[in-house]
């Protein structure tokens, strides 16, 4: 019985995160593109995916809150050992994955800030400062004077 709910369990979990990886990979083509429409949405679908994570995450608290999935495998009958390790291997692959893919959304973002920021910077103007201050280097430069006395 307990081999059967952990099964049930790890499924639900690698099927979150699959959707959760197929979103990232979504995300990255709107980073692309600038969409900001099209990112609201899918950071909101991120959203329910991640709380839907955290109901399964209660879930296998309540139900295997001292239990490992290696006291699971100890326990468990060949098919369904076999199962279980199948299933395990693509979780971790889909962990990561999905870790390699937030990297790379997160570095499409920073670029975007960056470009962002540096775009702003030429379009504002430079203030000159708001203090008095000396705007003639050379206090002759304005004056008119001349190396002939005209009275003379």
């Amino acid at each position: 019985m307990e081999t059967a709910q952990m099964t049930s369990l790890l499924e639900r979990l690698f099927n979150a995160h699959h959707d959760l990886l197929a979103l990232g990979e979504r995300k990255t083509e709107v980073l692309k593109s600038g969409d900001m429409k099209a990112l609201d949405v899918l950071l909101k679908e991120e959203d329910l995916q991640v709380k839907k994570l955290q109901v399964i995450e209660k879930d296998r608290m309540l139900k295997f809150a001292n239990v490992t999935l290696g006291d699971v495998l100890e326990q468990a009958e060949e098919p369904e050992k076999a199962k279980l390790v199948y299933l395990q291997d693509q979780l971790i692959h889909t962990f990561d994955a999905l870790k390699s893919r937030n990297e790379l959304n997160q570095q499409l973002l920073e670029q975007s800030l960056q470009y962002v920021n540096m775009t702003l910077s030429m379009v504002q103007p430079t203030n000159e400062p708001v203090t008095y201050g000396n705007s003639k280097k050379n206090g002759y430069t304005n004056q008119a004077t001349s190396l002939f006395d005209s009275k003379a």
